[in-house]
């Protein structure tokens, strides 16, 4: 009897609970709850918003205006350009596919670019108009021209172009050396060919290069506001409405922007943009050196306090560089004064000086500072700073003789192959194998024909300390410190255990170039 009670009050008990879900599923209580939590997070949120202090909204608010005044006075500089190239191959497939009456399609690339003056010209890219058959303007306010190419530089992909419109407004081009990491910055261009768009962003890095474009003069401002396809040739904005920098390409894995945009600095755009317009040859001064970076590492073998400043790798003979008494291995601080931080910076300088102007050079040789006056040359047809021995306008120097030897270490022989020289060896601490050069090693190797002695690279451990020193097979040791490498046996010499705790200075030949790199086992 009880039990049966117990079952009977057990159904009671869900009959109740089920008919009460019912209800409240029926009358929404559950979203009724729902949404009376949802309005005190809000009314919560609300009342917070209104708890901040005013002067931080007002400093909001001020932001904001500021970024929409900048806009406002820059934006009627910026233009879109609508390049038009008749690309002869489709039509042809087309006229193949359809026959002659087909309606020939031309190509078109879209970017933007700045009004610089009242005349009419305008700075862009150089891989914006570059191969166009028509270039045609549009401006902020609607208004369409079509414009002149004036004159093209492809080594800063800087290109001017001219429109014969009226009340036009020029934009005011900043200085770039004064930009700095974290500075606020916007871009207007045309991304995706929606005009006169408006982002913003900081500086992320200066002088940046390597970046894999063909353009030689890099040295670029890197930012990460967004800038996308068309947005190449518009400008780069400071707070104070001043065109610092032209944007013009951007890393990426999906073709988009993913934070990482360049922008050549407004000082390279001026010199450049005002020697196309004059209509005079472009013109850049021209030492005659290969120069390499000076990193932690070389910093501190040469005995340099930090970091900085262009090592000198090679030097033209009678070159500015060889006539004014420069040497492989001398790194170059500063030139009139002005501190050269990195390698790119001095290419740059050093082309936007007039030829025949005289320089103070500030040296670091041996240990010591020194001052070389030299005169800038004109740089040579066809020069790339990318280029090769033969690009610094006639053979280099003689390499320097061999000064006193040092103990000889024992390395491990290796067994060499039939088609490689005997007269090998391992340098199993330092990660990598080497042998003299032999006729068979330099077809393997692919060497120039001049090269003729030295320590050729057979291997590399890429954990090892060699690969970390970005040494590579097929690259030639002709001198480690101040001694001149003829065969493998003096490279042996050399690379003491107790020099390469030092640092080991060696002279590289790879290609048609030379460069240094520093051993250094600590």
């Amino acid at each position: 009897m009880r039990q049966r009670t117990r079952i009977n009050r057990g159904l009671l008990a869900t009959l109740i609970v089920t008919t009460a879900v019912a209800i409240a599923y029926q009358l929404d209580v559950f979203g009724h709850v729902a949404y009376a939590l949802e309005r005190g997070k809000l009314k919560a949120d609300i009342d917070h918003l209104q708890e901040i202090d005013a002067a931080d909204v007002v400093t909001l608010e001020r932001l904001s205006h500021g970024f929409r005044v900048i806009a406002a006075a820059v934006k009627p500089s910026v233009v879109n350009i609508q390049s038009v190239t008749n690309n002869e191959e489709v039509n042809r497939q087309l006229k193949r596919l359809f026959g002659n009456d087909v309606q020939p399609r031309p190509s078109t690339s879209t970017g933007s670019g700045i009004i610089i003056d009242q005349d009419g010209f305008i700075v862009t890219n150089n891989h914006v108009i570059e191969d166009a058959d028509s270039t045609h303007v549009t401006l902020a306010d609607g208004r369409r021209y079509r414009a002149k190419i004036v004159g093209t530089d492809p080594r800063t992909d800087i290109a001017v172009i001219k429109i014969n419109g009226h009340h036009l407004h020029p934009a005011k081009l900043g200085d770039s050396d004064q930009v700095a990491v974290g500075d606020i910055v916007l871009a207007i261009g045309s991304p995706f060919r929606l005009e006169h768009s408006v982002s913003h962003g900081i500086i992320s890095a200066l002088g940046r290069s390597n970046v894999a474009v063909n353009i030689d003069y890099q040295n670029w401002l890197q930012t990460d506001a967004a800038i996308n396809p068309g947005n190449s040739g518009g400008p780069l904005i400071n707070t104070r409405g001043e065109v610092i920098g032209i944007n013009t390409a951007i890393a990426t894995e999906t073709g988009g922007h993913q934070g990482v945009g360049f922008a050549i600095p407004s000082n390279v755009v001026k010199f450049i943009a005002d020697q196309l317009r004059s209509g005079k040859k472009l013109v850049r001064g021209f030492l005659g050196v290969g120069i390499g970076p000076v990193d932690p590492q070389i910093a501190d073998t040469y005995g340099l306090k930090e970091p900085g400043g262009a090592l000198i790798t090679a030097v033209g003979e009678d070159s500015p560089a060889d006539r004014a008494g420069l040497k492989p291995e001398d790194i170059i601080l500063a030139i009139d004064g002005r501190t050269i931080a990195t390698r790119e910076q001095l290419q740059e300088l050093v082309a936007a000086t007039a030829p025949k102007t005289k320089v103070d050079l500030a040296v670091w040789r041996a240990g010591k500072k020194i001052h070389l006056s030299l005169t800038v040359g004109a740089q040579p047809k066809g020069f790339r700073t990318t280029g090769t021995l033969r690009d610094l306008g006639r053979r280099p120097t003689k390499p320097s003789t061999d000064t006193a030897k040092k103990q000889p270490s024992k390395p491990k022989k290796t067994n060499a192959s039939a088609d490689d020289s005997q007269d090998s060896a391992s340098f199993d601490e330092l990660g990598f194998e080497a042998a003299t050069v032999s006729p068979a090693l330099a077809k393997r190797f692919k060497l120039d024909e001049d090269v003729q002695s030295g320590a050729v690279i057979t291997r590399v451990d890429p954990t090892g300390e060699a690969y970390a020193a970005k040494l590579y097979p097929g690259q030639v040791i002709t001198r480690a410190n101040e001694r001149r490498i003829h065969n493998v046996r003096q490279l042996e010499q050399v690379l003491t255990q107790e020099a390469v705790a030092k640092g080991v200075r060696l002279k590289i030949r790879w290609g048609d170039g030379y460069f240094y790199r520093v051993l250094l086992v600590r």
